[in-house]
């Protein structure tokens, strides 16, 4: 009994051995991935401007004229606020000695100053008097802006026959970008 004892003993240690040798003898390779992810950056700026009164005034159209060339209004576009790098993220729009008829053209750049494509996302105008002003918003259908491109976005002001002399009226826009692939 005891040679079989000593028989199974011997059997299952060279049972163990044969299984080590066959363990150690498996060769192997091991391949790993450093893996880092960089996000892009949404980031949009007015990059340029203009105004379409840059001589005689422009009218509104009939019944006002100025077939005279009066240069006789203002429009001036100018910065407001800047970001923390510099870039403009509001501009005033201010129309100085303005009359019924008055109807400059302004147009506005945003411009894609990220690394992700961007679209508007939704816009908004305050509250203003729509008896003395009449504003008209000119926004392309796509509004998708690529890196390093802009988008013109276009705004009417036309002061109406009911607007009061000296006096001021003001209102704000405001324009919000998202990430093209949130914007339905």
């Amino acid at each position: 009994m005891k040679s079989i004892s000593n028989i199974m003993g011997l059997t299952f240690i060279g049972l163990m051995l044969l299984a080590l040798g066959v363990a150690t003898a498996m060769w192997m390779e091991t391949l790993k991935i450093n893996t880092y992810v960089e996000t892009g950056e949404v980031k949009v700026a007015w990059t340029d401007w203009m105004c379409s009164d840059e001589g005689p005034d422009p009218q509104a159209g009939e019944p006002f004229h100025n077939e005279e060339g009066k240069d006789v209004a203002q429009c001036i576009v100018t910065p407001e606020i800047y970001d923390e790098e510099q870039n403009v993220i509001k501009v005033n729009i201010t129309l100085v000695n303005a009359y019924p008829g008055y109807a400059p053209y302004i147009t506005l750049y945003a411009g894609n100053i990220g690394t992700i494509p961007v679209k508007l996302l939704n816009y908004s105008i305050s509250e203003y008097n729509e008896e003395a002003l009449t504003v008209t918003l000119e926004i392309p259908e796509d509004t998708q802006i690529h890196p390093d491109e802009s988008l013109a976005i276009g705004i009417q002001i036309i002061i109406n026959q009911e607007a009061t002399e000296l006096t001021t009226y003001s209102f704000e826009l405001e324009f919000t970008f998202a990430q093209w692939n949130e914007v339905p």
